[in-house]
Protein backbone atom coordinates (compact mmCIF):
# COMPACT_ATOMS: atom_id res chain seq x y z
CA UNK A 1 0.00 0.00 0.00
CA UNK A 2 1.12 3.13 -0.89
CA UNK A 3 0.79 6.99 0.51
CA UNK A 4 -1.47 7.86 -2.35
CA UNK A 5 -3.72 4.96 -2.03
CA UNK A 6 -4.59 6.98 1.76
CA UNK A 7 -3.65 10.33 1.50
CA UNK A 8 -7.05 13.02 1.87
CA UNK A 9 -7.41 15.17 -1.60
CA UNK A 10 -7.53 17.86 -2.41
CA UNK A 11 -5.75 19.83 0.44
CA UNK A 12 -6.29 23.19 1.77
CA UNK A 13 -3.78 25.89 1.59
CA UNK A 14 -3.53 29.24 2.67
CA UNK A 15 -0.71 31.58 1.77
CA UNK A 16 1.70 33.19 5.00
CA UNK A 17 0.12 36.36 5.09
CA UNK A 18 -3.04 35.39 5.62
CA UNK A 19 -4.44 36.18 8.80
CA UNK A 20 -4.53 33.35 11.34
CA UNK A 21 -8.68 34.18 11.78
CA UNK A 22 -9.09 33.38 7.93
CA UNK A 23 -7.30 30.37 9.02
CA UNK A 24 -9.68 29.41 11.67
CA UNK A 25 -12.51 29.77 10.09
CA UNK A 26 -11.94 27.54 6.93
CA UNK A 27 -10.87 24.70 9.61
CA UNK A 28 -14.26 25.43 11.47
CA UNK A 29 -15.77 25.72 8.17
CA UNK A 30 -14.50 22.49 6.56
CA UNK A 31 -13.84 20.67 9.44
CA UNK A 32 -10.21 20.49 9.23
CA UNK A 33 -7.67 20.09 11.97
CA UNK A 34 -4.79 22.05 9.68
CA UNK A 35 -4.53 23.74 6.84
CA UNK A 36 -0.55 24.26 4.70
CA UNK A 37 0.77 27.28 4.48
CA UNK A 38 2.29 28.49 1.18
CA UNK A 39 5.45 30.78 0.02
CA UNK A 40 5.19 32.28 -3.23
CA UNK A 41 2.42 29.22 -4.06
CA UNK A 42 5.24 26.58 -2.66
CA UNK A 43 4.08 24.46 0.57
CA UNK A 44 6.43 26.04 3.36
CA UNK A 45 4.56 25.08 6.75
CA UNK A 46 1.95 24.02 8.53
CA UNK A 47 -0.79 25.48 11.02
CA UNK A 48 -2.68 22.96 13.15
CA UNK A 49 -4.89 23.36 16.18
CA UNK A 50 -2.19 23.11 18.42
CA UNK A 51 -0.44 26.21 16.55
CA UNK A 52 -3.47 27.87 17.28
CA UNK A 53 -3.81 27.21 20.73
CA UNK A 54 0.00 27.50 22.10
CA UNK A 55 1.30 30.59 20.00
CA UNK A 56 -2.12 31.92 19.75
CA UNK A 57 -4.46 31.90 22.69
CA UNK A 58 -2.18 31.20 25.06
CA UNK A 59 -0.30 33.87 24.32
CA UNK A 60 -3.42 36.06 24.09
CA UNK A 61 -2.53 37.30 20.96
CA UNK A 62 -5.62 38.65 18.57
CA UNK A 63 -5.74 35.98 15.81
CA UNK A 64 -7.19 38.97 13.49
CA UNK A 65 -3.51 40.77 13.76
CA UNK A 66 -1.35 37.40 13.65
CA UNK A 67 -0.26 36.07 10.13
CA UNK A 68 0.00 32.62 9.69
CA UNK A 69 3.53 32.71 8.54
CA UNK A 70 4.56 33.49 12.38
CA UNK A 71 2.55 30.41 13.89
CA UNK A 72 2.91 27.99 10.89
CA UNK A 73 5.06 24.53 12.38
CA UNK A 74 8.16 24.89 9.91
CA UNK A 75 10.32 23.50 8.10
CA UNK A 76 7.60 21.64 6.45
CA UNK A 77 8.45 17.59 6.58
CA UNK A 78 6.60 16.10 2.82
CA UNK A 79 6.56 12.53 1.65
CA UNK A 80 5.65 11.32 -1.81
CA UNK A 81 2.75 9.55 -3.13
CA UNK A 82 4.57 6.44 -3.79
CA UNK A 83 6.17 5.93 -0.84
CA UNK A 84 5.16 2.71 0.88
CA UNK A 85 2.65 3.92 4.11
CA UNK A 86 5.28 1.73 6.81
CA UNK A 87 8.30 4.72 5.40
CA UNK A 88 4.84 7.15 5.71
CA UNK A 89 4.13 5.60 9.74
CA UNK A 90 7.95 5.75 10.39
CA UNK A 91 8.54 9.12 9.80
CA UNK A 92 5.42 10.09 11.70
CA UNK A 93 6.72 8.57 14.74
CA UNK A 94 10.36 9.63 14.38
CA UNK A 95 9.58 13.27 13.96
CA UNK A 96 6.50 13.27 16.63
CA UNK A 97 4.10 14.54 13.77
CA UNK A 98 0.51 13.11 12.80
CA UNK A 99 0.07 15.03 9.09
CA UNK A 100 2.59 14.61 5.91
CA UNK A 101 1.83 16.95 3.12
CA UNK A 102 2.84 14.47 -0.09
CA UNK A 103 4.51 16.37 -2.67
CA UNK A 104 5.10 14.95 -6.24
CA UNK A 105 7.25 16.86 -8.49
CA UNK A 106 7.35 20.09 -6.34
CA UNK A 107 3.15 20.12 -6.52
CA UNK A 108 1.29 19.39 -3.47
CA UNK A 109 -1.19 16.67 -4.08
CA UNK A 110 -2.25 15.61 -0.77
CA UNK A 111 -2.14 15.05 3.11
CA UNK A 112 -1.57 11.71 4.65
CA UNK A 113 -2.81 11.94 8.20
CA UNK A 114 -3.10 9.42 11.83
CA UNK A 115 -6.98 9.19 10.90
CA UNK A 116 -5.93 8.20 7.41
CA UNK A 117 -3.17 5.84 8.42
CA UNK A 118 -5.09 3.62 11.14
CA UNK A 119 -8.39 3.85 9.31
CA UNK A 120 -6.23 1.66 6.52
CA UNK A 121 -3.84 0.17 9.10
CA UNK A 122 -5.35 -0.32 12.32
CA UNK A 123 -2.67 -2.78 13.91
CA UNK A 124 -0.11 0.60 13.63
CA UNK A 125 -1.83 1.95 16.57
CA UNK A 126 0.41 0.60 18.74
CA UNK A 127 3.68 2.52 17.19
CA UNK A 128 1.54 5.78 17.56
CA UNK A 129 0.16 4.75 21.46
CA UNK A 130 2.19 2.05 22.95
CA UNK A 131 0.71 0.25 25.65
CA UNK A 132 2.35 0.62 29.12
CA UNK A 133 2.62 -2.55 30.88
CA UNK A 134 0.94 -2.36 34.07
CA UNK A 135 1.12 -5.33 36.56
CA UNK A 136 -0.42 -6.45 39.92
CA UNK A 137 0.93 -4.40 42.54
CA UNK A 138 2.56 -6.50 45.69
CA UNK A 139 -0.05 -4.83 48.07
CA UNK A 140 -2.69 -6.84 45.93
CA UNK A 141 -0.83 -10.12 45.63
CA UNK A 142 0.14 -9.67 49.09
CA UNK A 143 -3.67 -10.38 50.13
CA UNK A 144 -3.20 -13.86 48.05
CA UNK A 145 -0.64 -14.96 49.68
CA UNK A 146 -1.50 -14.41 53.09
CA UNK A 147 -5.08 -16.56 51.92
CA UNK A 148 -3.07 -19.06 50.62
CA UNK A 149 -0.99 -19.05 53.95
CA UNK A 150 -4.02 -19.72 55.92
CA UNK A 151 -5.15 -22.48 53.72
CA UNK A 152 -1.86 -24.16 54.12
CA UNK A 153 -2.45 -24.08 57.90
CA UNK A 154 -6.03 -25.37 57.69
CA UNK A 155 -4.39 -28.65 55.33
CA UNK A 156 -2.01 -29.10 58.54
CA UNK A 157 -4.64 -29.35 60.77
CA UNK A 158 -6.38 -31.85 58.24
CA UNK A 159 -8.91 -29.71 58.01
CA UNK A 160 -9.90 -30.84 54.63
CA UNK A 161 -13.40 -28.79 54.12
CA UNK A 162 -12.15 -25.02 55.57
CA UNK A 163 -8.77 -25.56 53.03
CA UNK A 164 -11.21 -26.21 50.27
CA UNK A 165 -13.26 -23.61 50.72
CA UNK A 166 -9.91 -21.22 51.33
CA UNK A 167 -8.53 -22.50 48.21
CA UNK A 168 -11.65 -21.67 45.96
CA UNK A 169 -11.78 -18.38 46.99
CA UNK A 170 -7.80 -17.91 46.11
CA UNK A 171 -8.63 -19.24 43.02
CA UNK A 172 -11.16 -17.04 41.94
CA UNK A 173 -9.79 -13.65 43.35
CA UNK A 174 -6.44 -15.29 41.15
CA UNK A 175 -8.35 -15.98 38.30
CA UNK A 176 -10.02 -12.85 37.90
CA UNK A 177 -6.69 -10.98 38.50
CA UNK A 178 -5.33 -13.17 35.73
CA UNK A 179 -7.90 -11.90 33.31
CA UNK A 180 -7.46 -8.26 34.26
CA UNK A 181 -4.18 -7.79 34.18
CA UNK A 182 -3.22 -9.75 31.01
CA UNK A 183 0.30 -8.67 30.10
CA UNK A 184 1.32 -9.82 33.70
CA UNK A 185 2.96 -13.14 32.52
CA UNK A 186 4.70 -13.80 36.29
CA UNK A 187 0.94 -13.71 37.51
CA UNK A 188 -0.21 -15.71 34.77
CA UNK A 189 2.30 -18.45 35.49
CA UNK A 190 1.20 -18.88 38.74
CA UNK A 191 -2.42 -18.85 38.22
CA UNK A 192 -1.61 -21.82 35.96
CA UNK A 193 -0.13 -23.95 38.25
CA UNK A 194 -2.53 -22.95 40.85
CA UNK A 195 -5.26 -23.99 38.52
CA UNK A 196 -3.83 -27.19 38.34
CA UNK A 197 -3.56 -27.57 41.82
CA UNK A 198 -7.37 -26.78 42.40
CA UNK A 199 -8.57 -28.80 39.25
CA UNK A 200 -7.28 -32.22 40.70
CA UNK A 201 -8.36 -30.80 44.46
CA UNK A 202 -10.72 -34.09 44.77
CA UNK A 203 -8.03 -36.41 43.40
CA UNK A 204 -4.71 -35.46 45.63
CA UNK A 205 -3.59 -36.71 48.52
CA UNK A 206 -2.54 -34.74 51.48
CA UNK A 207 0.86 -34.61 50.67
CA UNK A 208 0.74 -33.82 47.02
CA UNK A 209 -1.39 -30.87 48.42
CA UNK A 210 1.23 -29.58 50.54
CA UNK A 211 3.61 -29.96 47.99
CA UNK A 212 1.51 -28.19 45.18
CA UNK A 213 0.90 -25.16 47.52
CA UNK A 214 4.51 -24.87 48.61
CA UNK A 215 5.09 -24.30 45.32
CA UNK A 216 2.69 -21.64 44.73
CA UNK A 217 3.32 -20.13 47.71
CA UNK A 218 7.16 -19.77 47.44
CA UNK A 219 6.67 -18.00 43.68
CA UNK A 220 4.09 -15.62 44.88
CA UNK A 221 5.95 -14.59 47.64
CA UNK A 222 8.90 -14.04 45.48
CA UNK A 223 6.68 -11.93 43.42
CA UNK A 224 5.48 -10.08 46.05
CA UNK A 225 8.45 -9.22 48.02
CA UNK A 226 9.50 -7.53 45.26
CA UNK A 227 7.18 -6.02 43.55
CA UNK A 228 6.91 -4.51 46.84
CA UNK A 229 10.12 -2.77 46.81
CA UNK A 230 9.78 -1.71 43.24
CA UNK A 231 6.38 -0.02 44.41
CA UNK A 232 8.10 2.19 46.83
CA UNK A 233 10.67 3.11 43.78
CA UNK A 234 8.08 3.80 41.74
CA UNK A 235 6.39 5.75 44.01
CA UNK A 236 9.73 7.88 44.44
CA UNK A 237 10.17 8.52 40.62
CA UNK A 238 6.58 9.07 40.08
CA UNK A 239 6.31 6.27 37.55
CA UNK A 240 3.92 3.79 38.16
CA UNK A 241 4.46 0.10 36.49
CA UNK A 242 1.94 -1.90 39.57
CA UNK A 243 -1.72 -1.38 40.17
CA UNK A 244 -3.56 -2.14 42.62
CA UNK A 245 -6.83 -3.92 41.30
CA UNK A 246 -9.52 -2.84 44.04
CA UNK A 247 -8.84 0.82 43.37
CA UNK A 248 -7.88 0.81 39.67
CA UNK A 249 -11.22 2.01 38.21
CA UNK A 250 -12.50 4.39 40.95
CA UNK A 251 -15.63 2.35 41.23
CA UNK A 252 -17.17 -0.12 43.79
CA UNK A 253 -14.37 -3.37 44.93
CA UNK A 254 -14.46 -5.62 42.38
CA UNK A 255 -12.50 -8.54 43.96
CA UNK A 256 -13.33 -10.10 47.06
CA UNK A 257 -10.60 -8.96 50.12
CA UNK A 258 -11.21 -9.93 53.40
CA UNK A 259 -9.41 -12.65 54.71
CA UNK A 260 -11.19 -14.97 56.98
CA UNK A 261 -9.97 -14.67 60.61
Amino acid sequence: MRVRDIMTTPIITADEDTPVIDVVKDMENLGIGSVVITSKGKPAGIITERDIALKVLVNDRKASEVKAKDVMSTPLITIEPDTPVEKACEIMVDRGIKRLPVVERGVLVGIVSLRNLLSKKPEYVRKFYPVVRVLASGWTLDRLERDLTEAKKFLMMGDMDDYKTQIKAVYEELKDLAGYYTDDKELSETYSEFEQLYNRREELSGDEHRTLLDRVLRKLRHITHWRKQQSISSFASGVFWFRDHRYSSGKELRLPFKRRR
